[in-house]
């Protein structure tokens, strides 16, 4: 695998978090809905909402619809939200640095 791509894909595993979270943040939402939202990040959504909900970061509802349909929906947690605070200040830190950088080596003005 190519370095640029392995790259790229880190950094989608390392903001599919970060994302997850801030779309529960107001309101739960199931699956195939989430699925739709994160259209750029469709690889390991799933295997990250079940990672962020073994955590403690996020439960689930099942809800029945229909006759044999069943829609699982995502609620973010008390544990959840200390931890999306964490990672957006992360965010920020890593971002302002990256910013003072660029500006540093003329890259941005």
């Amino acid at each position: 695998m190519p370095k640029t791509t392995r790259n790229k894909n880190n950094i989608k595993h390392g903001t599919i978090e970060l994302v997850l979270l801030l779309l529960l943040q107001k309101e739960q939402k199931y699956g195939y809905q989430l699925s739709q939202e994160l259209s750029d990040f469709s690889e390991g959504k799933y295997a990250t909402l079940y990672r962020l909900t073994q955590n403690g970061y996020l439960s689930f509802e099942q809800v029945k619809v229909g006759i044999k349909r069943t829609r699982v929906y995502y609620l973010i947690t008390d544990a959840g939200r200390e931890y999306l605070q964490k990672i957006i200040d992360e965010y920020n830190t890593i971002t302002q640095a990256i910013s003072l950088i660029m500006q540093k080596t003329g890259t941005i003005s």
